[in-house]
């Protein structure tokens, strides 16, 4: 008898102030098993897998909130640490001894140190004056930390080895195209490629890592559009890979679309392949650890979706959708067995 795998998808959603949990299971049943009160507009939400946990950012008196998952995909709060500026993005570094919570309004990056349990210590750093700071991520290598300003058009960049004092030495920075705004950073899972989305001009710029750490004046290797059409308003939004490395995919919130591309694992530059239609405003999305899965919030449209990815070609095919309360943002998804 084969046995059906499950899934848990956590869906925030800052307008009812809650966190809306679903369980979906290969046979593409999928049923609401859990909302969560999260007493304040909820935005980011990041997995520790390792340690069963879901962090959220809370916008009302900044704050953190850390959930113990159960066995079953339960969420039960644990603890509230308060953070500087109004998390926008939550990331969790390799090692797992840093929360970076970065905050746009806020202009600023707080760094935590996390307990031996997942939940964050009361101490934590913070860089400030970094306007539009939109995300932050570590290297795989553990040693810096990337931090996209997205009205400067720039990505700055923190030494880890001076970790007491990591936002008071001088920060070097990359320097991306005048009004693109960067927006989300992330590496190829195999490779020393960095990739930055650009959400005012709806555009994919591509790094090569080695020269990031060595060269102080880098120019990238490739900038490419994530539309092939000419729109009066681009507004990018997200970014992802699959596990194997092979395929991106980066979503459009003025076209509704998910762009696939196909990546050169041996030059990194991505080639645009397809492009789909899929939910109103798509302001986040995230794909299964495994690779088998991509799920898509509608901000606008208030449903999200599930795709299939093919693992030879990385084409998406739409197998299900489900209604959420308004305005669905950013998204988790756990695998039980």
């Amino acid at each position: 008898m084969k046995i059906l795998k499950k899934y848990i998808i956590y869906v925030s959603i800052p307008k009812k102030k809650s966190i809306e949990v679903f369980q979906f299971k290969s046979s593409n049943k999928i049923k609401k098993i859990q909302e969560i009160n999260t007493e304040g507009e909820i935005q980011p939400i990041k997995i520790f897998h390792k340690k069963n946990i879901l962090y959220a950012g809370v916008r009302n008196k900044a704050r953190i909130i850390t959930y113990k998952i159960n066995k079953k995909g339960y969420l039960k709060k644990i603890k509230e640490t308060k953070t500087i500026g109004n998390p926008n993005h939550i990331f969790i570094n390799k090692n797992k001894k840093y929360l970076l919570n970065s905050s746009y309004g806020g202009n600023s990056i707080s760094l935590h140190y996390l307990n031996k349990n997942g939940t964050l210590k009361k101490d934590f750093q913070t860089g400030k004056n970094i306007l539009g700071c939109h995300a932050s991520v570590i290297d795989k290598k553990n040693k810096f930390i990337f931090c996209t300003s997205l009205l400067l058009d720039k990505v700055f960049i923190y030494n880890l080895k001076n970790i007491k004092k990591i936002f008071k030495y001088k920060k070097n920075f990359l320097k991306c195209s005048k009004n693109s705004g960067p927006r989300h950073i992330i590496f190829h899972p195999k490779k020393n490629f960095l990739y930055i989305i650009h959400e005012l001009n709806s555009s994919i710029s591509v790094w090569v890592m080695k020269k990031i750490l060595n060269i102080k004046k880098i120019i990238c290797i490739q900038k490419i559009n994530i539309l092939n059409i000419i729109l009066k308003k681009k507004w990018a939004s997200d970014i992802h890979f699959s596990p194997c490395g092979n395929f991106l995919y980066a979503s459009e919130r003025s076209n509704h679309s998910i762009t696939l591309f196909h990546v050169n694992k041996n030059t990194g530059k991505i080639k645009l392949i397809k492009i789909y239609k899929t939910e109103k405003q798509p302001r986040s999305f995230k794909i299964e650890k495994k690779g088998k899965y991509l799920i898509v919030s509608g901000q606008k449209s208030n449903f999200i979706s599930i795709y299939k990815i093919n693992k030879k070609n990385g084409y998406l095919t739409k197998i299900n959708s489900l209604k959420t309360k308004k305005e669905p943002l950013w998204i988790e998804i756990l695998s039980l067995n």
